[in-house]
């Protein structure tokens, strides 16, 4: 099962796949405390248990990320990757990727965030991620959630090193700082997140030629210019030779090297960092 897509699980590899997610937390979690007294950090400190230790740890893990920037070898050819945590070698990673330290100290911050997540939100269980929408972006993945949210904790950190690796603006200490309180609030069945469960911020239709995205249909209505900043960021990225928009929440990317889900994952991991609350 080594590098199999989550997407491309039955249902007994995903089950398998979240009890390995699950076996890495505790380890994963002592070498981010290695990494932080290793730069002189105090891990009492730094991992206190609160909510608002998150700010700082991130801050902390997106400078490095920075300094750590990208690595020379793909994906296929990086000798570090059979040591990655599990959720990296099965996930969307893309070149150029960070390197595994970078990606170790996601592990080691994830963990200690599920960790905070639990407290606050201790109705909360490990699951494997289904939808009644059988292309959701979370099929498969190890998620954490309720009857009212889920969510796969690497996607955003994940997305936003690959932000501070390529010289882009990653989140902030106070980003990932609201994006955890918003996350506890839609665990309790509070806040945006909870009332839109069953509805996917993006869904994507692979054409001949182009991909087809549509945004749910609430995002221009209640929030007119973020259509156009999406737009305006995915035609910076790399591969991406046009983005049409051609209604409200309707857009037409051509994106020769990218497949649907990647596309898929990219707006959903865009959107639930930029949407207002």
């Amino acid at each position: 099962m080594v590098d199999l897509p989550y997407e491309s699980m039955t249902a007994r590899e995903a089950a398998d796949a979240l009890d390995a997610y699950l076996a890495e937390r505790d380890p994963a979690l002592q070498d981010l405390r290695t990494s932080l007294s290793g730069h002189g950090l105090n891990t009492d400190e730094m991992l206190d248990g609160s909510v608002y230790s998150l700010s700082p740890l991130w801050a902390w893990v997106t400078a490095r990320a920075a300094e750590l920037g990208t690595v020379a070898h793909s994906l296929a050819e990086d000798p570090t990757r059979p040591g990655w945590p599990s959720w990296a070698r099965h996930g969307r990673l893309v070149d150029p990727h960070p390197p595994a330290e970078t990606i170790g100290l996601v592990d080691g911050f994830v963990s200690y965030l599920g960790q905070v997540l639990r407290t606050a939100a201790p109705q909360t269980t490990w699951q494997v991620g289904e939808h009644i929408m059988a292309d959701h972006p979370l099929l498969n993945y190890p998620v954490l959630g309720t009857d009212h949210h889920h969510l796969f904790l690497p996607g955003l950190p994940l997305y936003s090193v690959y932000q501070s690796a390529h010289g882009r603006h990653p989140m902030s200490g106070t980003e990932m700082l609201a994006h955890t309180r918003r996350t506890i609030a839609a665990f309790h069945g509070e806040g945006p997140e909870a009332a839109a469960l069953q509805e996917p911020l993006v869904t994507v239709v692979a054409e001949l030629d182009c991909f087809d995205v549509g945004l749910r249909e609430d995002i221009p209505d209640q929030h007119p210019g973020l259509v156009e900043h999406l737009i305006a960021e995915l035609r910076d990225r790399d591969g991406v030779v046009s983005v049409h928009r051609y209604g409200p929440a309707a857009l037409v990317v051509d994106i020769p090297d990218w497949d649907e889900l990647r596309v898929k994952m990219w707006c959903t991991l865009w959107l639930q960092r930029h949407l207002p609350r």
